[in-house]
């Protein structure tokens, strides 16, 4: 379904050096020059899920199983005849139709489907029979009641209607026959030619020479298989082996309702989605719409072109590995970002799909510096790693809507937060708006008629955070743009926006002549936290590599004067360099109090895109190493969360550990369809949770991405639940794109390759 991007590079890549930030080019024994290790970019398996819904009109139809033949055609049983599945992909769901391709079988009441050496087998009241083999086979099993059957050896097929079992050859002579009450399935064992019976209560054999031997007797069987020339017995609190008998109920979920071995995998259908056993004893899990139309799994099977087929009772999912490299991943989300997530040029970090994937409707977002800064980024590094000219157009608009928050003010320094053609000029910063803005998280609404056309406005109440998106945005323009006019633009803004904050001693100053409510970094309000409240650090933190990159870019020394009577008169350098285990609740006031009731992942976000500024431009050597550590102190913290982006960041201060393996498992894992669809884990039998505690973290080991609420770098991604309809997708532009271009240029992930 995806388009292979087709990059075939040789083996060992140079990669494109520019700028302090770059540690250099990679060398033939898989290490950059900083001696961190260096991740060649194979190919490894992607899934994603196309699926296809029951429709509008089907709701009342219950589907029973489904079959594919070496032909590719799938077909999916139903209590009223035969369905195919139609007009499918990634982001347009497909739809179950009528099967017509041979119209006799419209008149027959097929009770079993079977998939076998390529070609789908049906069961009727009359009939074991195929259009594969010209037809030929149809086989007379007397049975009116006929209901499950499995195709044995020379044809030969057992068949049951729940009370007898009849063996019958090709040539419709019974062979054998004998009761046997509640069949629920038939399995044949080719390793031992024997046929396994399966009912609620028991399992038994049929061996070659008919001789019918009982396996087990227990309650509550739902269904078998055979795996790795055992069998696997499914019930509604776990599984077994047979013969081991011993029930393993630490599952994602035990109600299983079906049981399949695939390419040597096995794999478990439940009431609650469907799972994979790993070679690790781990299993993989797809439940809820990402992955499957309904939870409720009544057949899986192998697929078509590396597929797994899950039919459930809302429609077939049909679950795709397909082999890419991350480079292709990267340029499939870019494609996307540029399709649904581009406003102006800002990267519209969450676009609403009303009425379907077609048409993206995106808005001004609270943050649209930040996010466009982080995309903006990403396509600085991705022109100086692959001299792509399209990336480089992509950060130059990106950058005129950064740009363009400046000018539109009218005051030289404020920039906005966003902008918007015709909107409506309001404000909602009413009395008690800090405390509503406090507890809600949303900023108070300022939308004014904008400096360069009137019919235009912009939104006022810039913050820290987005404070953090101009400086680092800004920053990357300085560092590794290729023309003088666009980073003498980019100093303006960087120079005016310092220039304002230190002018205005050291606050962000609104157009109501007051700070606002996060724009402040002056020593009576960020030394008026307690110590172990973490805006006391992070903004110590921030300010400084601002001021840092400021006085690099411009050369003023009031920027320099300004971080060192920070640093040496108000103690900001140890509020930065104040252990993060220091870092906890506070009830000292209101205010504080209602900072640190948690760990805010925002923080982080705010910390890493300023550690790039605090550390290459360290006024000196002791500084440097301070800042080295405190960076450090940072990320070991960080560490189970595997952020790529994170380590990527981390990665600048030389340290030849930077987590290049839960990196890369992290670009990998994160998930192709970036729609907010419901995930839930809290039921799942097979994770431990850990204790509550401040930093939010639910599990002692992070589960794939592709199993977890969708995850952006200001969230905690150690979330197991969220509610969701689909209706929203979140841009790659921030999420993913910036941690990988980041890695390319950085030296530590290289350009495809091939053997």
């Amino acid at each position: 379904m995806l388009k292979k991007v087709g990059f075939v590079l040789a083996m060992i890549i140079l990669i494109v050096s520019c700028g302090k930030n770059h540690p250099g080019k990679e060398n033939d024994k898989g290490f950059n020059s900083l001696g961190q290790p260096v991740y060649y970019d194979v190919p490894y398996k992607q899934d994603y899920s196309v699926k296809y819904y029951l429709g509008r009109e089907q709701q009342d139809l219950a589907l029973i199983d489904v079959s594919v033949n070496r032909n590719g055609n799938v077909r999916i049983l139903s209590d009223n005849g035969l369905l195919v599945p139609g007009n499918g992909s990634m982001f347009y769901s497909g739809e179950l139709v009528e099967d017509i391709s041979y119209s006799p079988l419209k008149k027959k009441s097929i009770a079993s489907l079977i998939t076998s050496e390529g070609h789908t087998i049906y069961l009727d009241n009359q009939y074991v029979f195929s259009n594969a083999w010209a037809g030929k086979i149809q086989i007379e099993h007397g049975m009116p009641d006929a209901s499950v059957f499995a195709k044995g050896k020379d044809f030969n097929f057992l068949v049951s209607d729940k009370h007898t079992l009849v063996l019958v050859d090709q040539n419709s002579n019974q062979l054998w026959t004998a009761p046997y009450k509640d069949v629920i399935d038939i399995i044949y064992d080719k390793s031992k030619d024997r046929f396994i019976i399966v009912s609620p209560r028991s399992l038994a054999e049929l061996t070659m020479d008919n001789t019918l031997n009982t396996l087990y007797e227990g309650e509550g069987i739902t269904c078998a298989t055979i795996y790795q020339d055992n069998i696997v017995v499914g019930s509604g609190i776990g599984y077994f082996i047979l013969g081991d008998d011993k029930l393993v109920a630490n599952v994602p979920w035990p109600e299983i309702t079906a049981l399949k071995e695939i390419d040597g995998e096995l794999w478990f259908g439940t009431t609650r989605g469907v799972f994979k056993l790993n070679e690790d004893g781990t299993y993989t899990y797809y439940a809820g719409e990402r992955w499957l139309p309904g939870n409720v799994v009544k057949s899986v099977e192998k697929g078509p072109e590396n597929s797994v087929l899950v039919l459930t009772d809302k429609g077939l999912g049909r679950i795709f590995f397909e082999e890419m490299t991350l480079e292709e991943k990267a340029m499939f989300y870019e494609k996307q970002v540029r399709e649904k997530n581009i406003r102006y040029g800002f990267n519209c970090s969450i676009s609403s799909l009303p009425n379907g994937y077609a048409s993206a409707e995106m808005g001004a977002q609270a943050s649209d510096n930040l996010w466009t800064a982080m995309y903006l980024a990403s396509q600085l590094f991705r022109y100086k790693a692959t001299g792509s000219e399209e990336a480089k157009t992509n950060a130059y608009e990106a950058f005129e809507a950064m740009e363009r928050l400046h000018t539109i003010t009218d005051i030289e320094g404020l920039f906005a937060r966003s902008f918007e053609r015709d909107h409506l000029v309001i404000n909602t910063k009413k009395e008690g708006w800090e405390k509503q803005e406090l507890l809600s998280g949303s900023p108070a609404k300022i939308w004014l008629p904008g400096a360069d056309h009137s019919n235009w406005t912009w939104r006022s109440t810039a913050s820290s955070d987005q404070a953090v998106g101009q400086v680092f945005a800004l920053t990357m323009i300085l560092e590794l743009a290729d023309d003088e006019e666009w980073k003498n633009r980019a100093l303006k803004c960087l120079d005016d926006m310092m220039g304002y904050i230190v002018e205005n001693n050291m606050y962000i100053i609104d157009v109501d002549g007051e700070p606002t409510l996060w724009g402040k970094w002056n020593p009576d309000y960020v030394n008026g936290f307690p110590t172990n409240v973490g805006d006391r650090r992070l903004y110590s933190s921030n300010i400084i590599a601002f001021l840092q990159t400021a006085y690099k870019f411009t050369g003023k020394e009031k920027y320099k004067d300004k971080a060192y009577e920070l640093m040496q008169e108000y103690g900001y350098l140890d509020n930065l360099m104040r252990p993060i285990s220091e870092i906890g609740p506070s009830d000292a006031d209101e205010w504080s109090k209602q900072l640190s009731h948690e760990w805010n992942h925002s923080d982080d976000e705010m910390y890493f895109l300023a550690y790039p500024g605090l550390y290459h431009y360290a006024f000196d050597a002791e500084l440097k190493e301070k800042y080295r550590a405190s960076i450090k102190d940072h990320w070991l913290v960080e560490r189970p969360e595997k952020n790529a982006l994170w380590n990527f960041i981390y990665s600048i201060t030389g340290d030849e550990v930077i987590d290049l393996e839960e990196s890369v498992w992290f670009l990998k894992n994160y998930p192709l369809d970036l729609r907010n669809w419901g995930v839930h884990n809290s039921h799942r039998k097979d994770i431990e949770l850990i204790p509550e505690n401040f930093r939010g973290q639910t599990t002692k080991e992070l589960l794939p991405l592709g199993e977890l609420p969708l995850h952006r770098h200001n969230g905690n991604i150690f979330k197991l639940d969220q509610d969701g309809k689909g209706d929203r997708l979140i841009s790659a532009g921030d999420v993913w794109l910036l941690p990988y271009w980041m890695g390319r240029y950085y030296g530590v992930i290289s350009a495809p390759v091939t053997e």
